[in-house]
């Protein structure tokens, strides 16, 4: 998952919300780490004394050196070695870091003050004001009274939504971000020097901790206090099937009301009390009772944990329960990202009368997200069953050490050892990964617990999905919508996406992701604020939000704008078909328009048993200077003469002819700019013996030409400034993020690097079918 871009530790409902974000909460910085300089110069920094020194055995150690005065005086220093234009080049979350750490207290005061969510970095603003406080007043009290006092004045007049949204931006895991920091000091301290990436990682990590230290335990002890006043919270409910199965819940209430109301829930097998009471608390500011529910085995249920197979059950059994209580009017609507999106749609399964709507964001499933994507075994999140069912709440642990999970994937892949292997080396059996990795088609396994076939065309309740163009679940979340509408076509399943990350689109955006700065108008969504609305419009006809004007809502990167339209199916007809010249220009081979008439192929030949190289990577930046160099078949349009808006996901099918039974295929899609920056759209991978039927396998006549559909793209939406031209890098998927397929037609999971035969030999023919979206700018 090299995008997983997190810029916080954060533990509360924009953490503890999904499949993807659960790995990438302790990898909280790791992609900054390795991503956030690339325009900076090659200079090295001396790696600090007390690093070199320090014992790294535990969070204890750690904390030691946090907080010594040794240590933190050599990062200053570090820090004061960056120019101002350096720090100016960085994203929000190290700039804030890097001006409190130098003492540039005004200017971080206007920089967040600045910002489209400010309470995002509130942690920074009470810091700073406490210090100034302390220093010009209360020479005598400490930061921590200080910040006491001021909190206790600020929440005397501060709204219901202001107070959650401080909730939310205070809500740090001093434990999480103690176990990140621990891992980013022994990954540097053997270092004769820094590079300024590993230099900015201490810096950053270290103030932010600093920071958190002085303000978490202050913050969380007031706004609990505060929240205590203004709801009645029952923080865990046994809810008792008729089955015997035991739910518990967490539901929060406007104190003093006597009014009943609807239900918002989300379900979900992230076990975590304080999450839920502030997941339900927004609900309840926005009049609604606030409902958490846990997976059968959470917390005080008694009943064993089962991820996946029985939540639709389960949640209709919650639903049933809520509709029916004294404070409830009787409707219940759905919400909540990833798994939770997943439950929801488990949920619609069962039609159960009281569920009014459900806005999955970021919706997870199985089979075409994780651990699969279109029937392939990532490597991503691989410890994700024991974070869920080692214990009662979640098991944070298996996270913790974000370097035992990335030398775990890279041992895996070198070794050759089948996927299935992966357990061998993380050191413990994984029995749900392996009952998931038993079933790599959409079979009855999956079609139990989740909407198959006709199930959707008697799903009629308002949907709203939100994804985001980086986001690694997108594939699965528009799956549900394409899905839903080929069964019902009168479906009315509204989508909003945009330049949002797995996190950013259950939540809000940041400025920036990886080196790409998002437009104004990409800041403006908010999706819980979003979603209320959206159930507001449904259940008491307020208006429907400003951003939901359409079925499909996009926003277009580039122009600064938000386009709505009626249909994605009609979205993605738009634009061209394409082909390719099989003549090479300088290692490039051109799309055009025009269909060929003779049929010629282009050829590569792939070890497949060779762990040396990989295929088909996800690049690291989002904004690159050059293609890959990883053997992949590069196809560019012509240059565009006028202004073109491309707004959909690539489909088609190509044409192909293979010594193997099946081939995994994949392609990165980039728009080359005018100034010769590569912008990397999105990623594609795809099992040739699934593109029919994701249900079942049609295994491949070894070199007869067969025609392999693209299944599942992934949309984006850019403005193509005139001068820039598409990119594809056509490829053999073949890395460490996927299980590798041998192409002999047995379960894939089980293969090893031994069983590869003869080098796969691939012949790709001009004849392929590439459709993309991209149209000629009208109107906007």
């Amino acid at each position: 998952m090299n995008r997983s871009m997190l810029t916080k530790t954060r533990f509360s409902h924009k953490a503890a919300i999904g499949l993807y974000i659960l790995l990438s909460l302790l990898m909280t910085l790791m992609s900054q780490q390795a991503k956030s300089l690339p325009k900076l110069p090659k200079q090295a920094f001396a790696t600090p004394q007390a690093l070199k020194q320090a014992p790294l055995k535990d969070r204890d150690d750690a904390k030691a050196l946090i907080h010594s005065n040794a240590f933190y005086a050599e990062l200053k220093a570090l820090a004061a070695q960056l120019t101002p234009a350096q720090v100016a080049q960085q994203s929000v979350f190290y700039r804030t870091a890097l001006m409190s750490i130098r003492g540039e207290h005004t200017a971080l005061q206007k920089l967040i003050v600045e910002q489209q969510h400010p309470l995002n970095y509130h942690h920074y603003l009470i810091y700073v004001q406490a210090l100034a406080e302390q220093a010009t007043n209360a020479p005598n009290r400490s930061l921590k009274q200080i910040i006491d006092d001021k909190l206790k004045r600020d929440l005397a007049t501060t709204s219901d939504e202001r107070l959650y949204q401080m909730n939310a931006g205070l809500g740090w895991s001093l434990e999480m971000a103690e176990d990140y920091t621990l891992n980013v000091y022994r990954s540097v301290q053997g270092a004769k020097t820094l590079t300024a990436s590993s230099a900015m990682s201490l810096i950053v990590n270290t103030e932010l901790y600093r920071v958190l230290a002085e303000v978490i335990p202050v913050s969380q002890k007031r706004l609990q206090a505060e929240n205590k006043q203004r709801y009645v919270i029952e923080p865990e409910v046994l809810i008792t099937t008729d089955k015997g199965i035991e739910l518990a819940a967490t539901i929060v209430r406007k104190r003093d009301s006597v009014i009943k109301r609807p239900v918002a829930l989300q379900f979900t097998i992230y076990a975590d009390e304080k999450s839920h009471i502030q997941l339900a608390t927004h609900a309840a500011a926005h009049g609604y009772i606030g409902i958490v529910a846990n997976s059968r085995g959470k917390r005080s249920s008694r009943s064993a944990i089962v991820p996946w197979a029985l939540e639709g059950q389960d949640a209709t059994s919650v639903i049933d329960w809520a509709s029916k209580q004294s404070w409830s009017d009787g409707q219940v609507v759905m919400y909540g990202a990833s798994y939770n999106g997943f439950t929801q749609w488990a949920a619609a399964k069962y039609k159960h009368p009281a569920l009014k709507a459900i806005a999955p964001y970021t919706a997870a499933n199985p089979i075409t997200g994780l651990p699969f994507e279109n029937n392939i075994a990532r490597s991503g999140n691989y410890q994700w069953s024991h974070h869920v069912t080692n214990n009662k709440t979640m098991d944070n642990s298996v996270y913790a050490d974000w370097q035992h999970t990335r030398d775990v994937v890279a041992k895996l892949y070198q070794s050759g050892r089948p996927f299935a292997d992966i357990d061998y080396f993380d050191g413990k059996p994984n029995p749900w990964l392996q009952k998931l990795l038993a079933h790599p088609s959409y079979d009855d396994f999956y079609q139990k617990m989740l909407p198959y076939g006709d199930d959707y065309a008697d799903i009629n309740i308002p949907v709203l999905t939100i994804t985001g163009y980086f986001d690694g679940a997108q594939v699965s979340a528009v799956d549900f919508l394409t899905r839903h509408y080929k069964h019902n076509p009168n479906a009315n399943h509204t989508l909003l996406i945009g330049p949002y990350t797995h996190r950013t689109s259950g939540g809000v955006p940041d400025a920036q992701i990886d080196n790409y700065t998002l437009d104004r108008a990409a800041l403006k969504k908010d999706t819980e604020e979003v979603t209320f609305h959206w159930f507001d419009h449904l259940l008491f006809d307020q208006p429907v939000p400003e951003l939901l004007k359409g079925k499909v809502n996009y926003q277009l990167m580039g122009d600064n704008s938000w386009w709505h339209v009626d249909s994605y199916r009609a979205l993605n007809a738009k634009g061209k078909d394409y082909y390719f010249n099989t003549q090479n220009h300088n290692g490039i081979y051109r799309l055009t328009d025009v269909k060929p008439i003779q049929l010629k192929s282009v050829s590569q030949v792939v070890d497949m048993a060779d762990r040396s190289e990989e295929r088909n990577v996800e690049p690291m930046h989002i904004l690159q200077n050059a293609l890959p160099q990883d053997g992949g078949i590069v196809l560019m349009t012509e240059p565009f003469s006028e202004p073109h808006q491309l707004a959909g996901a690539i489909s088609g099918e190509f044409m192909l002819a293979v010594n193997k039974k099946d081939v995994d295929i994949g392609f990165n899609f980039y728009e080359l700019q005018p100034d010769g920056q590569y912008f990397h759209l999105n990623r594609y991978v795809g099992r040739a013996s699934y593109a029919d039927d994701m249900a079942q396998r049609k295994l491949l006549k070894p070199n007869d030409i067969t025609k392999v559909a693209i299944v599942n793209g992934r949309m984006s939406a850019k403005l193509l400034k005139p001068g820039s031209r598409l990119v594809i890098v056509l490829n053999v998927n073949k890395n460490r993020e996927f299980e590798v397929n041998m192409g002999n037609g047995t379960p894939v999971s089980f293969e090893s690097a031994a069983a590869a035969g003869e080098p796969l030999k691939i012949q790709w023919f001009n004849q392929s079918r590439i459709h993309i979206p991209v149209t000629a700018i009208t109107s906007g």
